[in-house]
């Protein structure tokens, strides 16, 4: 079956060669790029008769509602000139946009308050659409190369690449789109997602329709089966205890951002990713496992994710030693309750639907000689305390969250369970999958390794030097 469609490009949004380039250069200084198109891609149009509704907000949603978008880069090799992106892919790369924006249409939409009630709603219209810019590396196209390592890169060079998503609390728009091409080298996808539309779970799950049905030049009766339909009734999340008003007013609050976990750097930072394989990964398993039963240890969860987490906020705290007035070290990280939450929902469910757990550790003991250990059985055992009840550990969120902000607790972008390597359009699979939103909380970025052997590559953001310290104590760790 071939789809064809109309992509409105609005006129006001087609930007001369080089006039926007400019002021992005001021504020870049180093690198720039230069904007070859600019258009407004809706949803695909409905039969007569159709509405796509509008979708209340969640307390899972809403938490989110004051924080900076999701960034979100995916480079990929493409050994041919800016004419032939324009010519023979852009086409089909909007097209394919529209198709998913049609089954994902809350990501044309925006957020705005109902009038009947006041309550967050992702609102839609006839005229809503997603921004997709098109733009040219002005500098050496060889730069790919440097920009899509996994070595140390200034955070600087990146961020030319990301679109802008205007912040709007009474019209907020959900998603951005920028295409950056490398002339003969290669180009970068950036999506920036405003993360009160959805967790990274839906967010990928339409970034791989989206790059389906651009690898299958629109042939829709060729797109994975694997790719189920999302799931949009916000009534599988039961709300009894009313913790949607309790979360409004936490976010609302004139000193919210205050209580907001951030790195607390200033001036320039630096990017890069490390790794760990899988072998690697077993055999730190076996070996906390181990000494866990030496030390009579009760069992605990111990997960891919687990020694991951532990193995980053070690070498973090080693870098930097941040602890509250006790002498803890705090992780703070998100958790899927698609299969958690009772009664289950299910799992194409799309919006949000992570929760937090919260583990401490007393720093002394995390930068001993066993802290991998220690910091292994605080996240597992955690994770298997969380229960079935999301409202008891939903409630009193905002300030708990506001309570443990001042201290800097490690925190937790991505999952190596999301398939951010599982989206070819037509041009292979991506040499690098970037998040550098996590620039402002101080997060670390967990992913499958591109491989696709069971590693993890984890993306850390940090001042130049304490970067070249985590990756010195991260390579030491090793050898535990």
């Amino acid at each position: 079956m071939w789809i064809f469609l109309n992509i409105y490009e609005a006129p006001f949004f087609t930007v001369p060669c080089g006039l926007q380039a400019t002021s992005r250069k001021q504020n870049m200084r180093s690198t720039s790029v230069n904007i070859l198109h600019q258009s407004l891609i809706s949803p695909s149009p409905l039969s007569s008769g159709e509405v796509r509704p509008s979708l209340p907000l969640t307390f899972f949603d809403l938490i989110w509602i004051n924080y900076s978008p999701v960034e979100r880069l995916f480079f990929y090799q493409f050994p041919y000139p800016t004419s032939h992106f324009l010519d023979f892919h852009l086409p089909i790369f909007k097209s394919s946009l529209s198709v998913a924006l049609s089954t994902f249409y809350p990501l044309a939409a925006t957020i705005r308050r109902r009038q009947s009630d006041g309550r967050f709603e992702i609102a839609t219209t006839d005229s809503d659409s997603v921004t997709l810019t098109v733009s040219e590396y002005e500098g050496a196209a060889a730069d790919f190369l440097d920009i899509s390592g996994d070595h140390s890169r200034p955070v600087e060079k990146l961020l030319v690449l990301i679109p802008r998503l205007p912040i709007s609390r009474e019209e907020q728009p959900l998603l951005a789109v920028q295409v950056t091409l490398f002339p003969n080298y290669g180009l970068c996808l950036a999506l920036a997602v405003h993360h009160a539309a959805c967790d990274g779970f839906s967010s990928m799950q339409f970034v791989k329709l989206w790059s389906a049905a651009a690898a299958s030049g629109l042939r829709l009766d060729r797109l994975n089966p694997g790719l189920p339909a999302p799931v949009m009734d916000r009534t599988v999340i039961p709300d009894p205890r009313n913790v949607y008003l309790q979360i409004e007013k936490g976010v609302l609050d004139e000193r919210a951002k205050e209580k907001m976990v951030t790195s607390g750097i200033s001036g320039g930072v630096f990017a890069a990713t490390l790794s760990i394989s899988a072998p690697e990964i077993d055999r730190l398993k076996k070996r906390v496992q181990g000494r866990a039963a030496e030390q009579g240890m009760r069992r605990f969860h111990c997960s891919s994710f687990v020694i991951s987490l532990a193995y980053s906020w070690t070498c973090m705290l080693k870098t930097r030693c941040i602890t509250d007035g006790d002498g803890a070290a705090h992780v703070l990280f998100a958790v899927d309750w698609r299969r958690r939450i009772r009664p289950e929902i299910p799992a194409n469910y799309y919006g949000n639907c992570l929760a937090p757990c919260y583990v401490k550790c007393k720093a002394e003991e995390l930068l001993a000689k066993d802290g991998i250990l220690v910091a292994s059985a605080a996240i597992g055992t955690g994770i298997e305390e969380l229960g079935d009840d999301v409202h008891e550990i939903i409630d009193g969120l905002m300030d708990r969250i506001g309570e443990l902000a001042p201290w800097r607790p490690l925190t937790v972008a991505g999952s190596p369970k999301m398939g951010v390597y599982e989206t070819d359009f037509g041009w292979g699979k991506p040499r690098k999958v970037e998040v550098i939103s996590t620039r402002e909380t101080g997060a670390v970025a967990l992913a499958e390794s591109r491989d696709g052997e069971g590693g993890i590559e984890i993306g850390v953001i940090l001042p130049e030097e304490d970067l070249k310290a985590f990756a010195k104590h991260f390579a030491a760790g090793r050898d535990w």
